[in-house]
């Protein structure tokens, strides 16, 4: 599930200048845990969104910031709605998804090659019965057409 929100840093600059930056990265968390119901654990903030609250220091960050939430399992990443994080995150879950699968169509593959291998089996026992009868019944001519 992806969710974009806008997030308000205006509250963050009532604080001292000095660490303004360390704040702005836990109101972020504080706004997640408050609007999505999450522990801190659950939250994770990725790399591009915390070099858009440092890029200008500890003391000019933005007013508000963009963000686009992704839900993974158990945890919840935070990424910047302009970032290209979210996408290559994307892009390794289709491709575990699709190693995933291979992986379970290579399992059923087993089973079902197993079953071929048995079912060519039997269809060369028949053979051998059919050629097995044919011979019978070629030597029953021949001896029939001796007497």
């Amino acid at each position: 599930m992806v969710g974009v929100y806008t997030i308000p840093l205006v509250k963050v600059f009532d604080k001292p200048k000095r660490g303004r930056a360390k704040k702005a990265i836990r109101a972020i968390k504080d706004f997640m845990k408050k609007h999505k119901r999450l522990k801190d654990e659950q939250i994770a903030i990725s790399k591009e969104l915390n070099q858009k609250i440092w890029e200008r220091g500890m003391f000019g960050i933005p007013r508000k910031v963009e963000v686009q939430i992704k839900e993974i399992e158990d945890k919840t990443f935070v990424f910047l709605k302009e970032g290209t994080e979210l996408k290559e995150m994307e892009k390794e879950l289709k491709e575990k998804k699709k190693e995933e699968k291979k992986k379970r169509k290579e399992k059923e593959g087993k089973k079902t090659k197993e079953e071929i291998e048995a079912e060519k089996e039997k269809q060369r026992k028949l053979e051998e019965k059919r050629q097995k009868e044919r011979d019978a019944e070629k030597a029953e001519f021949k001896r029939r057409q001796k007497e």
